[in-house]
């Protein structure tokens, strides 16, 4: 039988949020994967920190289904005080911010086994307005979105500056993310990057990146970029089987190329944010 508690997170999950329509997100980073397994927390954990110690202030989203980043960082999140609060509208994003490792502040998830991926659109539109309100805390996001296609990923794509792919040379790898791919993209332009993860050679990952930036171009009429590749060098971690952090090794050739994946995307925001304040301005005259 429902509890007190439980009636009292309905109560507010129905509630109307107050919305501004003129808000925007700061500049935000997507990272997605077409299937589990790929390393998209991986990729979104190390980017976040190359961008904080890059000197920007990175708040890390941890929005996949199967959240593990806060296990992965070793960030205590007290119970209540995480993204499903805000969610339901239980806190606010800045309340619920904790700080990581490497100059990361943390919007952290709650790992479970069995989360539907369905959210009702009441508790995403709280979710976009309480983002919108860390640009006090806040240069860049970074949004890990999980693998797979679920019901919210076109929205959370909508709502950034860049989308980073982020796939295998597996060759289920590369079709789920072409997949994902068809079913995350809308009628609005979207900055969508492959990043080829776990790769051993520049011409291996060259290779996905056009066979799937060639079947969007023929099936979809769209076209894909390229990100730049994080090679399968775990062997330089003494990791007993967890993932890499690049801060943890800075001197590795993996932390370098982490760190010229944060220089790339950090070069990219600064291009939306010069874009979109043009824009602004032409539309003001």
């Amino acid at each position: 039988m429902p509890d007190q508690a439980y009636k009292l997170r309905k109560l507010l999950l129905d509630a109307v949020p107050r919305i501004d329509a003129e808000a925007a997100l700061p500049p935000t980073i997507v990272v997605a994967g077409g299937k589990g397994g790929v390393g998209t927390t991986t990729v979104a954990v190390n980017l976040a920190a190359a961008l904080a110690q890059g000197g920007h202030r990175t708040v890390l989203v941890d929005a996949a289904p199967n959240a593990d980043a806060a296990q992965m960082l070793d960030v205590e999140v007290d119970r209540g005080g995480g993204l499903e609060e805000v969610l339901s509208g239980m806190c606010t994003a800045a309340d619920a911010l904790r700080a990581g490792p490497a100059g990361i502040m943390m919007l952290a998830g709650e790992w479970a086994a069995e989360r539907p991926t369905a959210r009702p659109k009441k508790s995403l539109d709280r979710l976009f307005n309480q983002l919108a309100s860390l640009d006090a805390y806040a240069d860049a996001l970074v949004i890990d979105a999980g693998s797979g296609v679920h019901a919210w990923m076109q929205q959370l794509w909508q709502h950034s500056a860049l989308v980073l792919l982020v796939t295998t040379p597996d060759d289920v790898a590369v079709v789920d993310a072409y997949a994902t791919i068809k079913h995350g993209m809308s009628d609005e332009p979207i900055d969508l990057r492959v990043l080829v993860n776990q790769c051993h050679d520049t011409a291996t990952a060259t290779d996905v990146q056009s066979r799937l930036a060639a079947a969007c171009r023929r099936f979809l009429g769209r076209s894909i970029g390229r990100a730049p590749l994080l090679p399968r060098r775990i062997a330089e971690f003494d990791t007993g089987g967890t993932a890499p952090l690049a801060w943890e090794a800075p001197a590795s050739p993996f932390a370098r190329n982490v760190h010229q994946l944060g220089r790339f995307s950090a070069d990219v925001l600064a291009r939306h944010e010069r874009a979109e304040r043009a824009a602004h301005e032409f539309s003001t005259c």
